[in-house]
């Protein structure tokens, strides 16, 4: 098992190709993840994994009235954060690996952009109940991973490719460890982003909180009958 100390050395080295790669079609799409889960312009977010601040950039120009906590267990990619983002005035960076971290406030959001897969993996459940002790009842968790087939994909094909640690974190782990702080599954969702096969998921949770249903009119539910209705006729066209 690998220490702190030696993971975050080794992604004190990463840092030179996470500046090489810069901004990728990755970021963009977390960025939309984001947005379609409801993030907003005055959204205070946390980022676990932050790297060099390549997404908190993003997330910085996008949140013009919000706040962004990102942190990294290496310290020189911080720093190198702290300089490309330093006439960021929403954007507070910090070293943690998230075992001793802890904040005074509640986040609206709490990113984890591919760096899940890169904590091991006895650590998870703890990280959960850190994560569930920062959150609102409105509070969402979005993690975005590589498909667990991707990763074994990667390991038996290209091991080279792998980080110092790289798990294949599958669903069923995933929800038993969350669940664990009363965290609850919004979506899961398997896509294409560089490859033909699905090689990424984005997965959203919530705390686990009672729920009033409030029943559409009549008129809403017939109109989405009667929308359902026409794919079907033109799915068989």
């Amino acid at each position: 098992m690998e220490t702190r100390e030696e993971i975050g050395k080794w992604y004190d080295g990463f840092a030179d190709c996470q500046e090489k790669t810069g901004v990728n079609l990755r970021h963009y799409k977390i960025i939309g993840f984001l947005t379609g889960a409801g993030l907003s312009r005055h959204s205070r977010v946390l980022e676990i994994g932050c790297g060099i601040g390549t997404l908190t950039g993003l997330l910085s120009r996008y949140l013009r009235k919000g706040q962004i906590v990102a942190v990294d267990i290496s310290s020189r990619s911080v720093e190198i954060a702290k300089k490309r983002l330093k006439h960021a005035g929403n954007v507070m960076l910090m070293v943690s690996d998230m075992t001793d971290f802890h904040d005074p406030g509640l986040f609206d959001f709490i990113v984890l952009p591919d760096v899940l897969e890169h904590i091991p993996a006895s650590q998870h459940r703890s990280l959960f109940s850190t994560l569930a002790s920062h959150m609102h009842d409105n509070s969402v968790i979005l993690i975005h991973i590589p498909h667990p087939r991707a990763i074994d994909y990667l390991r038996k094909t290209s091991p080279d490719k792998l980080q110092i640690i790289d798990q294949a974190i599958e669903a069923d782990a995933l929800l038993a460890d969350a669940a664990a702080s009363d965290l609850v599954l919004v979506n899961y969702i398997s896509y294409s982003l560089f490859n033909k096969e699905n090689d990424y998921a984005v997965i959203t949770l919530r705390k686990k909180c009672a729920v009033t249903l409030a029943p559409l009119s009549a008129i809403i539910i017939s109109a989405r009958k009667m929308s359902a209705r026409i794919r079907f006729l033109l799915s068989r066209l």
